[in-house]
Parts: C-alpha cells; sequence; structure tokens
C-alpha cells in the first residue's frame, strides 16, 4: 500500500511555542516510516511555515536562524482531492515541481491559532484531514471560562471563579481587587484565560499577591480568572481518546510537585525520565527529541479509590461528548483530599506529549496512539465532508433583475 503523506504542523505564535516543538517532534520520531511519509513543518513565532531536511532534529533548534537558513518557506494551498499542498513560496503556481501534497495535516500546536480552532478552520477550508478536535472544540477547550461554563450545563462539577478583563480593571484596581477577595477571597489562583503550559499562573495570599499576579496574566490574555483554592489539594488527570460519543479513559495520574501547583518549570525543564509509572521509551528516540511532558513526576497510577476512579473516568467521558471532542485530549481535576471531592479544572485539546505515557500503560504505545489518531482525523474528515455542503440554486441568476432584495411584485 502507498504510505500516506503526513505534515507535522508545530510552533507557531503562541508562548509555548518551544513545548510544541518537543511535541511535533515526538510525533515525527513515533511515526512509523514503514506507513507514513512524514513532513515535519515548523511555524515561526513570527507565523511562516517551513520545510527542511533539518527541521526534524531538536538539537537543531538551539540555532534558529541556522535552522531556517537550511530550510524552505512555504505556503498552504487546497491541493487536488482531499490533500493539502505545501508550495514553495519562491514558486509562482501551484502545481510546481516544488509543491508537497498532504493526506493529513497532523497538528501539534499548544495554545495560540494552533490550538484555538484557527488553524482547524484553516484545514476544513482547504478541505484536508487534521487531527484532533474541530473548530469548536478547539475553541471551548482554549477558554477556560467557556469550557467552564460548558461543564456545569452538563453537571459536572466546578470551583468558584471571576472572570475579569482587562477594560474592566485599568482604573478600577483597588475596587476590582476588593470585589474578588469579597467573591473570591484567599487564597486562590490566577491564570490566563486562553492559555497552557501553566505559563502565567500563580497562587496568591492576599491583595497585593493577586495585584501583581492580575498584572504579570494581563501580559498573556486580555481576560483573567480567579479561582477558589480547593483545600487539601491533589490534581487527578486523565487522557480520552475518541471521536463523539465513542471514546474510552487512559490510566488516572496524578502529577507532582513542591510548590502546590504545576509550574511551566515543573512540566517542562527537569532533567531525564523521571516519571514514577517507570514508562518504556518510544523508538528510543523520546530522550534524543526531549521529554516534554514524560519528565514530570507523576504517580501513574494514581493513588486514589477505585471509587473515586470510576467517578472521575465518568465525568471525563461526559466532558469530552459535551465538547465533541475528537483524537486525544487530556482533562485536569482537582481533588480536596479530605473530603474525596473532585471539580473539574481544564481541557487541552492537544495535550503536551498528546498523554502518551497514560496510554503505556494501557498496552497502547505511542507508535499505536499517534497511528488512532491519524485514523480518527480521516474518519472526522469523512463524516464532515459526508454531509451535504452546498444548496443547488443559483439565487444571483434568479436575482440578477431585481436585486437580491427583488421586487415584491
Amino acid at each position: 500500500m502507498q504510505r500516506k503523506q503526513i505534515g507535522v504542523f508545530f510552533g507557531g505564535q503562541s508562548p509555548e511555542h518551544e513545548v510544541s516543538v518537543i511535541t511535533g517532534l515526538q510525533v515525527v520520531a513515533a511515526l512509523d516510516p514503514s506507513q507514513f511519509d512524514v513532513t515535519p513543518v515548523y511555524v515561526t513565532k513570527d507565523g511562516h511555515w517551513f520545510i527542511g531536511n533539518n527541521l526534524g532534529d531538536i538539537t537543531r533548534y538551539a540555532d534558529i536562524p541556522a535552522l531556517l537558513s537550511k530550510a524552505r518557506e512555504v505556503a498552504l494551498a487546497s491541493g487536488p482531492g482531499r490533500t493539502l499542498a505545501l508550495v514553495e513560496r519562491k514558486s509562482s503556481f501551484i502545481g510546481s515541481s516544488k509543491e508537497i501534497l498532504l493526506d493529513v495535516a497532523f497538528l501539534a500546536f499548544h495554545g495560540g491559532s494552533g490550538e484555538n480552532g484557527a488553524v482547524q478552520g484553516l484545514c476544513e477550508t482547504l478541505n484536508v484531514p487534521f487531527t484532533g478536535s474541530g473548530i469548536a472544540a478547539s475553541a471551548l477547550g482554549m477558554d477556560k471560562v467557556l469550557s467552564k461554563k460548558m461543564c456545569q450545563m452538563v453537571g459536572v462539577p466546578v470551583v468558584d471563579w471571576l472572570e475579569v478583563w482587562e477594560y474592566e480593571w485599568r482604573g478600577r484596581e483597588a475596587a476590582k481587587l476588593e470585589e474578588i477577595e469579597s467573591q473570591i477571597g484567599f487564597p486562590a489562583i490566577v491564570k490566563p484565560v486562553r492559555l497552557g503550559s501553566s505559563i502565567g499562573i500563580a497562587r496568591v495570599v492576599n491583595q497585593a499577591d493577586l495585584d501583581n499576579a492580575i498584572e504579570e496574566a494581563f501580559r498573556y490574555d486580555a481576560s483573567v480568572m480567579i479561582e477558589k483554592c480547593v483545600p487539601n489539594l491533589r490534581e487527578i488527570n486523565c487522557s480520552v481518546l475518541g471521536d463523539g460519543s465513542d471514546c474510552q479513559v487512559s490510566v488516572l495520574e496524578e502529577p507532582v510537585s513542591k510548590e502546590g501547583i504545576l509550574s511551566f518549570k515543573d512540566k517542562y525543564m527537569r532533567d531525564g525520565l523521571s516519571s514514577k509509572s517507570g514508562g518504556s521509551k518510544s523508538r528510543g528516540s523520546k530522550s534524543r527529541q526531549g521529554e516534554g511532558m514524560a519528565s514530570l513526576d507523576r504517580l501513574i497510577p494514581a493513588p486514589i479509590s477505585q471509587e473515586l476512579g470510576e467517578e472521575i473516568s465518568k465525568l471525563a467521558r461526559q466532558i469530552f461528548k459535551a465538547l465533541n471532542c475528537s483524537g486525544v485530549v487530556r482533562i485536569d481535576f482537582l481533588m480536596d483530599d479530605a473530603l474525596q471531592k473532585v471539580w473539574f479544572n481544564e481541557i487541552n485539546t492537544i495535550p503536551g506529549s498528546f498523554s502518551f505515557y497514560l496510554w503505556q500503560p494501557t498496552g497502547l504505545p505511542f507508535e499505536a496512539l499517534v497511528q488512532k489518531l491519524v485514523e480518527l482525523a480521516i474518519s472526522s474528515y469523512e463524516n464532515r465532508s459526508g454531509r451535504v455542503r452546498s444548496y443547488d440554486v443559483n439565487l444571483l441568476a434568479t436575482r440578477s433583475k431585481g436585486g437580491l432584495k427583488g421586487g415584491k411584485s
């Protein structure tokens, strides 16, 4: 059988740019070369798209200018059938010998337009299968406020929170601080509404801390969420894989942090593979391509009761279906250890390292996981493309004489 042409897209205009590079290159290493012909597609921080032989080697990213000097800039266009064309920008027309046709766009972006539905919309417009959730689910998943509201609508518990927009904050800082203390209290958690990887997140215990944390969070987003702190906090996460109502839940994990809340440094800047699951390495290349989320200290499976584990798995399926997700996601829960009570925290529609470390204990290795994501991408595309997408009437011809408003006689 002819190998499928897969483009792995990573990088992008996001504070999570470097994290996306790690995840993307992990996917490049895990895709089976006997089944897939893989093209790494690196998107720079200023939004330019590149391909090249050296883009699959993480060591080259220490010197981006040198890396790009040997890469080729491309533009995206609709190819024949359901393919996506990568056309070198130096070429003046589509169909040149410099064109690469992709069967599937494997999206490994984190944050920004790559995860919030914008690139997913581009893929739909260009009529190509893509991995992960669709436009609406991606947008909802990226927005912590909207995802919480959706969970509330289907009966999933969430902690109390307030959202503050920058235009509400400027000039009214003192009043807002009083309002937040009155409604949420201390300690509290401050985070940008549409960002991941624990960037811009802080735990605050007084108004001075709160003021500083909100100002820091506004560096990354125009709105900020302030959440009530859960006492006796433990964080329990899981991954969900599937499409629509057909989905399965991975084993549960408990990330470990000395600071109480996970930081960017906890997640991505640790030395060596320190997962307490003892998971195996993918193709022997994962360490070469960066550990990503696999380097985080974690307990797998999470040391909780079977009853609570079943409750979390049930809630995870409920959230996955309510947001109409597809592909693989990670859903994070907050737990009060004393009360044995859990709340939805957030969902990652393109999780770091695609949460492969949560599927390995179930017997699904990273190679099989990425292959499953390609299969789901094609299945989702066929489901979308099988619907009526046009209405066979020439309205412009029938209204050409009377105008679009038409005659009333």
